[in-house]
């Protein structure tokens, strides 16, 4: 399991790529060559396992139990 810390900061590298697609940076062209960033649908579900990770790791997470009795 990673430590909080890792979780964040992936969170925030995350975060980061999605402002930066938001503000128009999605691709561009340096000369010859074109660049195009992650898919913004890709980074949000992403960004959203990560928060799950980072609440299972803070121990807010809730899990269904179950018991099938005897």
């Amino acid at each position: 399991m990673r430590t909080i810390e890792e979780i964040e900061v992936e969170l925030g590298e995350v975060s980061a790529a999605i402002r930066a697609i938001v503000t128009g940076a999605q691709s561009y062209d340096l000369g010859t060559r074109s660049v195009t960033k992650a898919d913004l649908s890709q980074l949000r579900a992403l960004r959203g396992e990560l928060m799950s990770e980072l609440g299972d790791a803070e121990g807010g997470g809730v899990r269904l139990i179950t018991w099938r009795g005897r």
